[in-house]
């Protein structure tokens, strides 16, 4: 057991709390309540903190090349609206993904010929995994 203050918007509080990476020992004492102590002095509010690195996203499945379409967002796909060979002007509807019940139509990014395909209906991708790559 472990006795430690804790300030919550300028209250502190005397907390005691249980240790549990020590082994697994029993409590020692049983636990107090929480109990506040003295107000602590306010102190001078500083410059907000930087914020925190974001999580690294899932690692694509593989490096996206010049003519490869990602996908911008993590999500499973609905429908793939071309196949090999296909022709597609920009803008063209290319893929749906559904993320959150919502679709979202990812488009030709510019004018070509269908080279390969990655992904198929019902498949769940992660953001910037290639799609299908244009030639």
């Amino acid at each position: 057991m472990k006795t430690l203050r804790i300030t919550v918007d300028g209250t502190a509080y005397d907390v005691t709390v249980e240790v549990l990476d020590d082994g697994g020992a029993a409590p020692t004492r049983p636990a107090a309540p929480a109990t506040p102590a003295a107000p602590a002095a306010p102190r001078p509010v500083a410059a907000p903190a930087a914020a925190p690195a974001p999580a690294p996203a899932a690692a694509p499945a593989a490096a996206a090349g010049s003519g490869d379409v990602v996908s911008p967002l993590a999500g499973t796909v609905v429908s793939v609206d071309v196949k090999v060979g296909d022709a597609v002007a920009a803008g063209q509807q290319l893929v749906v993904l559904e993320a959150m019940k919502m679709n979202t139509p990812i488009q030709a990014p510019r004018a070509g010929t269908v080279s390969a395909v990655s992904a198929q209906a019902g498949e769940s991708v992660a953001e910037g995994q290639v799609l299908l790559s244009l030639s």
